[in-house]
């Protein structure tokens, strides 16, 4: 018997290599984006001034061609979309849609409502355990702001066997700290300075999930001397 991992190889190669591409490509607005509203402000301001992230191994990458697959196969599965995709802006911080949907034909019927679509482990399905992610509720809360909508609703997949679950919640609950996180953001921005890291969720402590480990650890005076000679050199 013979193991071959051409195939293996080639995946992870192109994966890599498209990653790349598209990082590439990409040039930040400076605006912060909904699905960073749960960051920590260090991250939010060293991604909005284009400071290169941990890249991302062929290991997380086949994971989120995972997530993205499932993603894509419960949107064509739910009824009552009116759109998808929509482009959003709520003070200055952007996002896109999922779907937007009509609940006329659902339990709730709370009108025509963001959508923000999550596949999960079946490890994290099972931890929901009655209530939404807290940084998903922010992001589709800011959908929901956007569209001026009461609502919004969080869809679950469990990538391992398919099971949904739907919350639906009301978006005065996060509107507040919405507006909080984006004031806050907007105004270290214009400071110029990239503050000292400070997590808002247990596993932003894990270095192995850190966005940005070289500067975790570094006082606000260490800070301030590296982000002018990162700058420097990126320009």
């Amino acid at each position: 018997m013979i193991l071959d991992q051409t195939i293996e190889r080639h995946i992870s190669a192109r994966l890599l290599a498209d990653n790349k591409e598209k990082e590439g490509n990409h040039k930040s607005s400076g605006k912060l984006s909904a699905s960073r509203l749960g960051w920590p402000l260090q991250w939010q301001i060293l991604h909005s001034l284009g400071i290169d992230s941990t890249p991302i191994d062929a290991y997380t990458l086949r994971k989120f061609l995972r997530g993205s697959t499932v993603e894509d196969w419960l949107v064509s599965q739910i009824p009552g979309i009116v759109e998808t995709q929509k482009f959003v802006e709520y003070r200055k911080t952007v996002g896109y849609v999922d779907i937007i949907v009509d609940s006329s034909v659902y339990e709730h019927k709370v009108g025509i409502i963001p959508h923000e679509v999550k596949s999960v482990t079946n490890a994290k399905f099972a931890r929901l355990n009655g209530a939404p992610d807290d940084q998903h509720c922010l992001q589709a809360a800011l959908y929901a702001l956007a569209l001026k909508k009461d609502w919004f609703a969080i869809d679950y997949v469990a990538a391992d066997d398919l099971r949904v679950r739907t919350y639906v919640v009301e978006t005065k609950k996060f509107a507040g700290r919405v507006d909080s996180i984006i004031e806050l953001y907007q105004k270290t921005k214009k400071s110029g300075v990239v503050p000292v890291f400070e997590p808002l969720y247990s596993w932003q402590k894990n270095k192995m999930y850190n966005s940005f480990p070289e500067w975790s650890e570094l006082k606000q005076e260490e800070i301030n001397e590296k982000i002018i000679k990162t700058l420097a050199q990126n320009a």
